[in-house]
Parts: C-alpha cells; structure tokens; sequence
C-alpha cells in the first residue's frame, strides 16, 4: 500500500489497528543526539550505496516497450508516455556511516513543480533526484536507469504546516496526517512532461462511495509466492472510493483530512497502492484529486490517500511564493547548517524541511572535516564554477584564498583551489549568488576605509573583474554582514548590516550594481546580543525566507518571513541549544 504501510495487519472497519511509530521525541541538542536516534519507517528504504544520476535529459523523453508479464495486485504495467504527469522520487542518505536510498512517487503540477506526500521529502536527509519519464526507475541489478527521460534536482520543499511528524514521534499510535509537500525544483522540466490538473477546492464529489479512481505508481510488488518484488516498475489500477464508515480507524481516519479506496480483503486481495507508491497521484475525471499517504497490508486493505481537494489552495499557494535558493549541502532541497568547533573541526547538522518536528528543523548532524582552525573567514557560496553546486571559500590569516568544490550531495571534491591572494586586509567579505543579474555569484569586500568593493565570478572558476569594482563608501559602521539572497521576493539581492546598537539595515542592489534604496532600511533592532545570524534560505519548511540567530545563551532562535521582506514572527523562537562549542556557524 502506501510508504507507511504495516505487514501483517488485516484490515478490519472500523476495529482499532495498532500502528507502528517511532519512539521518542525531545529537543534538538547540538551538542549530541538526534532524531535519527528514534527508529524510522522509510518509504521503501533500502540499504546501500546508490549512485544518482546526472540532472539532464537521458535520450527519448519517454522510455517504452515494457514487454516482462505484470505481476501485480490486480494492476497492470504502465507506459510513462500515458502518465507524463508521473515521476519518480528517488533519495540516498547516510545514518550511522551506513549509506541507505529510498524512494517515492509525485506529480508534477506546475513546470518546475512536484506534488508528493509530506513524508517523502521530510523522512532523511541525503540527495534527491526527481526522475520523468520512466517506465521503471530501477533496473534488476538496483541501478537508476540512465538511458531515457530527464533527472531533475530539488532546490526546495513546501510542507503543510499540519503535518503531525512530531506527534508521529510522541505517540505510538499517532495518525499521519497533512501529509501534502510540494517540490520546487531548479528549472523548468521539458514541456512533454505536463502537469495533472487538480481537483477544485472544497469539492467532494470525486470522493463518492463507488466512484472509479485510477491510481498509479513506482511502488513495490508481491509474487505468487508473497515475496516482495522491488522493481520500481510504473504499475496503474482503477479502484473503487469507499464510504468514511467504511474507512473508519478509529484514532487514525479523519474524514476531512483523507478518504480511503480499494476493496482488498485479506480472504480476497484486490488492487492497490504499496511502498514506494507514497506520494503518487489517485485521479478521478482527469484529475488528481488524492495522494498515497499509509495504510495496511498491500492489496489486502483498502488504501489511504490524502483528500486533496480539501488542500488544493494551499498547494497552488506555492505557485506565488519567489524563488529563493537554500543552503543545502547535501542536494536534498533542504537548508542545512555547518559550524566549526573550537579544535577546526567542521560539522554538517542536517536540515529536515520541516520546522514542526519536535527538533526545530534538525535531523541529525556528523563532522565532514577537520583541520580548518587557520582560516580567518569561512563561507558558503553557490555556483561559483557555474555547476550548480555549493561550494566553501575560506580565506587564511596570510590573506589567501581558497576554493573547496563539492559532488553536490555533500562531499568534498578535488581538494583546496587557491583563487586568489591579497584578502588579508579586508575587514569584511561576504557572498551574493546574484547580485548583478546574470546568476554569477560576487564577493563583496570591506576595504579598512570603509569602501564597499565587488568581486564577481567569471562562472568557471575565475574573476571577471579581477581588480574589483567599488560599489559603495561609508561601510564602517557595521560590525556584522549577511547577504541573504532577495530578501524582498523580487529578485534583487539585498546585504544586511548590523550595527553596534544591534539595529538591521537592509540595502538592496538594483541589478545592475547599483541600489534601489541607497540610504538602507532599518528592518530590526536589538540584535546585538547574537553571537552569530545566519540567513539560509528557508528553515522550517514554508519555502520562505527565515533568518537564524546564536544568542548569548547559546540558543539558536528562528526568525520567519512571507518571503517579501516581512517578518511573520519578529520575536523568534528557540528552536535547539547547545551551540557554545562552535565558533563560526554558516
């Protein structure tokens, strides 16, 4: 049935059912301990190493000619040309020093936009890859195949703010509910594959028992034999809408939030969804009006899916959000953090997507590297070499410059690249992704009079003016820069300056290296007492801008935005501790 689904419960309407959970739930300690310390139920996790394909297009846009014999719970094989609407979500991760993959499917509703359930994007930080126009994902050796439609990759993640992943933690038996994301990815994906329509907002006409549903998915099968085949093969089904009192788990089942479809008994399996199907589409009319989100024994249960038409504008709202680009260092979509401890060591501490999962965001954190006490400044930057991948500059007390690349799933690649000399006597240096428009990404410098230079890369590595540029005079009376990308929503950069009263001045380029408000904005005050502010994208899973902050106390507190420039929450709110070992957090 569905990714969270448990072997060997029959189902029984409306008898109570036990439900597997995971145990244990506490703060978020960046000193030890974790989230990944309580047992998970991954959408069919698997373990082992897997390597992802390249984004890009892999030959004919539609991979055809399934010809093995389906084996399926009353479904058959589909070709992905009849669902273009359909991709796969294919994600690897590492716990433990164990390398583990998982997989779901989605629907793209938008170009650069993939519907999927909530616990597919928030279940393991790793790397993902959203894959379109596939038959079958995997081949009989469990390698991604290569050879046909097109590999995108996550820039971001929208998740309903109601999805109960804390209460999934706490409660044995806690129902899985809300259970909606929507991926953004970083580019359009090619017009053959076109978006499913959606069902129409409050409507529950398609949810009428007896109704005729198709379901489709990547999801796992059973043999003769009752062995699990998992072969990620697009498989289709029709089944039947059942009534709520039919539906009725109690503690589990509620009827404004999900529906319940199929007519498999345990004396008499029927079609339905199973892991790796998590997240797929159930469509009545044309239109997606389900999400495969849990249930019971595969085939011998009916199968619960999302009600979506009761979330359909919360999802469209994701459409008007502005792009913005997050810290990620895995390749997952998701803001992660690193800080770097007193003995040089750095520290990758997972970002989940999801803010309400009783760990403030985190999900688990493990040192990347060490040695990196003799740099004076250390930065994220993303793009530098036209790649699309993060990077770390880190400049040494002797003023040179270094570039360390990344595979873009959160490994070191290649070693140290000296890119430049002479940086010693700048008092401030800070990155922009885009500051003059042309999606290069620039150094900004603090010269000791104050001045305000520019540095931007050539997009191969190099400078294209290598001498720099002044941008700007008078820059002294700021003791603290964050460079958040466009903070405004509207495409254009911003820095924002600190000053020793602790007051935030926002100044925003015009892009085209001038300034739309040359004077500044004051955007806050009574920062002072933080220790470090960080603006990395979207933290807590709304896919808008947030901005963090070290206190005093050694509390990192979150900060959230609508993504144009205004807070939502201007207070803040703590959301882990433990932080006083680190020196530099970015």
């Amino acid at each position: 049935m569905a990714g969270l689904a448990l072997a060997g419960t029959a189902f029984v309407a409306p008898a109570t059912v036990a439900q597997a959970a995971p145990a244990g739930a506490g703060v978020f300690d960046a000193t030890g301990g974790s989230r990944a310390d309580s047992p998970r139920k991954l959408p069919n996790l698997q373990k082992g190493k897997l390597k992802l394909p390249t984004p890009g297009a892999k030959g004919p846009r539609f991979q055809s000619g399934t010809s093995a014999k389906p084996r399926i719970v009353g479904g058959t094989f589909a070709s992905a040309s009849e669902f273009p609407y359909i991709v796969g979500v294919v994600t690897t991760l590492r716990i433990d020093g164990e390398h583990y993959w998982y997989w779901c499917t989605g629907s793209i509703i938008a170009p650069n936009k993939v519907l999927t359930a909530a616990h597919c994007v928030t279940d393991g930080p790793g790397s993902t890859r959203v894959i379109a126009g596939n038959d079958r994902i995997l081949d009989e050796y469990g390698n991604i195949l290569n050879d046909s439609g097109y590999v995108a990759e996550v820039g971001s993640t929208w998740t309903h703010p109601g999805w109960n992943l804390a209460q999934q933690y706490e409660q044995e038996n806690a129902p899985i509910r809300n259970d909606v994301s929507v991926i953004t990815l970083k580019g359009n994906l090619p017009a053959e594959y076109t978006p499913i329509a959606l069902g129409n907002q409050g409507d529950q006409t398609p949810y009428v028992a007896g109704t005729s549903a198709v379901i489709a998915g990547y999801g796992v099968d059973y043999d003769a034999n009752g062995q699990e085949i998992t072969d990620s093969r697009l498989r289709k089904a029709t089944v039947p809408m059942q009534s709520d009192s039919y539906c009725n788990v109690p503690n589990l089942y509620y009827p404004g939030e999900m529906f319940c479809a199929g007519a498999g008994l345990p004396a008499a399996p029927a079609a339905d969804t199973c892991n790796g199907d998590s997240g797929g589409p159930l469509v009545v009319g044309g239109k997606q009006v389900g999400i495969t989100s849990w249930g019971f024994v595969c085939g011998e249960a009916p199968g619960f899916y999302v009600r979506l038409n009761n979330y359909v504008d919360a999802v469209k709202a994701d459409f008007t959000r502005p792009p913005l680009i997050n810290a990620d260092w895995t390749g997952d979509g998701h803001t992660d953090l690193i800080a770097r401890d007193t003995a040089g060591n750095l520290r990758l501490y997972y970002g989940s997507g999801f803010g309400n999962d009783g760990y403030g965001g985190f999900y688990m954190s493990r040192q990347i590297n060490s040695g990196w006490g003799g740099f004076k400044r250390i930065f994220r930057v993303y793009n530098w070499n036209g790649d699309n991948r993060p990077s770390i500059m880190a400049m040494k007390t002797t003023g040179e410059l270094y570039l360390y690349n990344t595979d873009g799933q959160g490994n070191f690649s290649g070693g140290a690249k000296l890119i430049g000399t002479g940086w010693a006597g700048f008092t401030a240096l800070m990155v922009t992704n885009n500051w003059m428009g042309n999606n290069r990404p620039s150094l900004l410098v603090r010269k000791s009079n104050g001045d305000l230079v520019r540095y931007t890369s050539d997009g191969a590595g190099g400078w294209e003016n290598p001498s720099g540029t002044r941008i700007g005079t008078g820059w002294n009376g700021f003791n603290l820069f964050l460079t958040p990308g466009a903070w405004k929503g509207d495409g254009l950069e911003v820095i924002i300056g600190r000053t020793s009263t602790g007051v935030l001045k926002m100044y925003q380029s015009d892009g085209a290296g001038g300034w739309t408000n040359p004077s500044g904005t004051q955007i806050g005050s009574g920062w002072g007492g933080f220790k470090n502010i960080m603006t990395l994208g979207d933290w807590d899973g709304d896919n808008m801008m947030d901005m963090m902050g070290v206190n005093s106390s050694n509390q990192m507190k979150l900060y959230t935005t609508d993504g144009r420039g205004n807070w939502i929450d201007a207070s803040g709110k703590v959301i882990s501790s433990g932080w006083g070992s680190f020196n530099l957090i970015f």
